[in-house]
């Protein structure tokens, strides 16, 4: 592990292969334990999802410079944290669409603002019965 300084002042940690001290061993890729497992999870795809139970939401796209091309539907909040949020829909979000999320709350309608930065079909058969994409989106 090294640390560089980036050009402004900023320390970056770096991996540098050429100066590491550690060794994880030799790999003997004939091993059949190892091809074995490696059969076992080739074609997976990871998909965390957050625990809590989703949370039903009205989504505000703003795909161009005007008030008319505002597009409102609804959607599902599964995750969100102090950047991001992931949200389920049942169609998909270009990357970079901003987006209005609004949730009732106790106190009335909380809104959060946020930016399409990945989007994609859902992995999981009941995604896939239901046509429904996953949405990430960096709150700001």
């Amino acid at each position: 592990m090294s640390i560089r300084t980036h050009p402004a002042g900023v320390s970056l940690m770096g991996h540098d292969k050429s100066r590491s001290s550690v060794s994880v061993g030799a790999v003997d890729w004939n091993d059949p334990h190892l091809d074995a497992l490696l059969q076992k999870v080739d074609g997976w795809k990871v998909d965390n999802r957050s625990d809590q139970p989703p949370q039903e939401v009205q989504i505000h796209v703003s795909s161009g410079w005007t008030a008319n091309s505002v597009v409102s539907k609804p959607a599902q909040l599964i995750s969100i944290d102090e950047q991001t949020m992931v949200l389920v829909t049942r169609f998909p979000l270009p990357q970079g669409d901003h987006v209005r999320v609004d949730s009732q709350q106790a106190g009335g309608t909380r809104s959060v603002w946020g930016w399409i930065i990945e989007g994609r079909e859902g992995y999981r058969v009941e995604d896939r019965e239901h046509g429904l994409f996953l949405n990430k989106l960096r709150i700001g």
